[in-house]
């Protein structure tokens, strides 16, 4: 297990390069602290969440439950960001369902972390790994 703490988080923002979107789609819970800090780089109000729940502490849940899908019919280049791509079915699904309800969109994917065996490499991630990371703001 690796411990990702608020000083890497701190370090991992200040060298984000990325294009500033129009808009920002937290996958709740992980990506909502992610979320939060790159509507500040950006200067964006522009924030809003879609709920995933795969995940019961450290167990995998049997089926990925979806719901709160934001109205974003006024925006066309969108940031979707959770804290890691694991196995990749959130971002799969999550994808799949902003896409059918939104084709002219432009998403783009970030997470903080990406792991090789997952079925979905994000557009872009800070770190790539095999470990399960501990996050700063998990209380568990």
């Amino acid at each position: 297990m690796k411990d990702y703490t608020y000083t890497d988080f701190q370090k991992d923002l200040n060298k984000l390069n990325i294009p500033k979107p129009d808009s920002i789609v937290a996958i709740a819970r992980g990506g909502l602290t992610l979320a939060h800090h790159l509507a500040e780089i950006f200067d964006l109000r522009e924030v809003f969440s879609i709920n995933a729940i795969s995940y019961d502490k450290t167990q995998k849940k049997e089926k990925l439950n979806i719901f709160n899908i934001p109205n974003l019919q006024n925006f066309k280049n969108i940031l979707v960001v959770d804290d890691i791509s694991d196995s990749g079915d959130t971002f799969i699904e999550v994808l799949k369902i902003l896409q059918q309800k939104y084709p002219d969109i432009n998403f783009k994917t970030l997470s903080i972390f990406y792991k090789p065996a997952s079925k979905f490499k994000p557009d872009f991630y800070f770190h790539e790994t095999e470990e399960w990371i501990k996050f700063f703001w998990e209380k568990y």
